[in-house]
């Protein structure tokens, strides 16, 4: 009979803390959402630089397109000399491994030279 009463006030104080966190995530939830709401300041773009971020943003894109296209140039040169050496020892799968690595590096570079078919 003690141990059930023990047990039975152990499972109010968990119901009792888990009321208290609940209350307090609760507040934490409307406390953020209430200073998100006014704290909210809209922002316009001056009036000569409407395409200012489109202009940054594309400057980005087409930085990494360089450099990703430079890599596929090399790792197509690779692919070329593992299938010399291929041709040279006469091994088929060598072969096959050095033009898929001649092959993926050319569409890589590609694939960067044609990225205005992809960012409108």
């Amino acid at each position: 009979m003690n141990k059930l009463k023990k047990l039975g006030s152990n499972a109010k104080d968990f119901f009792l803390k888990l009321k208290e966190k609940k209350a307090k995530l609760t507040t934490q939830l409307a406390v953020s959402f209430m200073s998100m709401l006014v704290l909210a300041v809209p922002i316009f773009a001056e009036s000569g630089e409407e395409n200012a971020g489109e202009e940054q943003f594309m400057s980005v894109i087409n930085f990494f397109a360089t450099w990703i296209g430079r890599i596929g140039l090399i790792v197509g040169f690779i692919g070329a000399i593992m299938f010399a050496l291929a041709i040279k020892n006469d091994d088929a799968d060598a072969k096959t491994r050095g033009l898929m690595t001649l092959a993926s590096g050319f569409v890589v570079f590609a694939v960067t030279k044609a990225i205005d078919m992809f960012i409108t």
